[in-house]
């Protein structure tokens, strides 16, 4: 019933999509894929009678196996200028939003890049913030590949702040230890819509069957189901 009037073929082999290490979203736990976006892409590709396979890989290098055509597919990945060339996108999957960490005594605020100003701001290698953010030189950008790393260095004063995925900072800060010296800033830097990356002009029947599933899952609720079942960061 869901899926009545799609009338384009099933793809004749599985999909063969890569998930990385987001967590609490995607992660590779004893071997086996899980996390709130591990159940809802399940959910979407069960419903649109789609067979998928899971793959785990580090970002950069999932990244380009999907651009080359050698896997299917990437999520959660983030649909920024640069990647319309080698990528086409489903329709959203998760909306992220991007808010700073800071630490609990900073008297920093947030409304615009301008009040970003000389600060040395932490950020992920291989992540994009947004055209704006990532093209600005008006603050230092801290690299590093672990969100762990830069809650560190804000509890030692050696950054000024972290954008970070609000739910994947709480759940990293909360793992560590950390949370109760960090605090939020309540002006996110922005939304980010998160959704399945796949290989340039390849997959188009696909993105069509699963974009006309993830609309029905929003639109019933199933999507916030998920989430709201496996974490409720409300409280931050």
């Amino acid at each position: 019933i869901l899926l009545f009037g799609l009338c384009s073929e099933l793809p004749a082999k599985p999909v063969e999509l890569v998930y990385v290490s987001f967590p609490p979203y995607e992660e590779n736990m004893n071997g086996k894929p899980a996390g709130i976006l591990i159940q809802i892409v399940e959910q979407v590709f069960k419903s649109a009678d789609i067979p998928m396979n899971l793959t785990f890989m580090p970002f950069k290098r999932g990244y380009e196996m999907v651009k080359e055509g050698k896997y299917d597919g990437i999520f959660n990945f983030y649909k920024i200028d640069a990647r319309l060339p080698y990528f086409e996108f489903s329709a959203p999957i998760i909306r992220n939003p991007l808010v700073f960490f800071v630490h609990k005594d900073s008297d920093m605020y947030f409304e615009s890049l301008g009040d970003l100003n000389l600060k040395k701001i932490g950020i992920m290698i291989g992540y994009t913030y947004g055209k704006e953010f990532d093209d600005a030189k008006n603050f230092k950008k801290d690299a590093a590949g672990e969100h762990s790393y830069h809650f560190k260095k804000l509890l030692l004063g050696r950054l000024d702040a972290y954008p970070c995925d609000k739910m994947v900072g709480i759940y990293t800060a909360r793992k560590e230890g950390m949370m109760n010296q960090l605090k939020i800033l309540p002006n996110p830097l922005r939304i980010m819509n998160g959704h399945i990356g796949f290989t340039k002009g390849k997959h188009r029947d696909v993105i069509e069957k699963i974009n006309f599933v993830i609309t029905e899952m929003e639109n019933s609720g199933k999507i916030d189901e998920i989430i709201n079942n496996f974490v409720n960061f409300d409280n931050y």
